[in-house]
């Protein structure tokens, strides 16, 4: 029986030890793709950008924005050095910007036409 409860402990603990190793491999794999140009992120509005697929649906707020989102998110944009940069290494005037989010690591997400 001793025997029993011993070889039981040891499998969970060597269990446990195994979820360790790849929650820790998870973490530092998307910790160390994050960089400072992922501060700020493009996201194009277009027609298939209204797809079903979770990955590419934009929120009806950013797709169509109020001309009030818009004017304070191109006035964000022009204050902010990072977007603005962002904008010109990928050739987008700033009359295309529509809406700018926050995301949930800080950075911002603009979309664009």
């Amino acid at each position: 029986m001793k025997n029993a409860v011993t070889l039981a402990l040891a499998a969970a603990l060597s269990t446990a030890s195994l979820g360790g190793i790849a929650f820790a491999q998870t973490t530092t794999g998307s910790t160390s793709a994050t960089t400072m140009s992922d501060d700020v992120r493009i996201v194009r509005i277009t027609e298939n950008s209204d797809s079903d697929d979770a990955t590419t649906q934009i929120p009806d707020m950013f797709r169509n924005p109020s001309a009030d989102v818009t004017a304070q998110a191109r006035a964000e944009a022009q204050a902010d050095a990072a977007i603005m940069a962002e904008l010109q290494e990928n050739s987008i005037d700033l009359d295309n910007v529509q809406a700018i989010d926050t995301a949930s690591n800080g950075g911002k997400i603009v979309y664009v036409k």
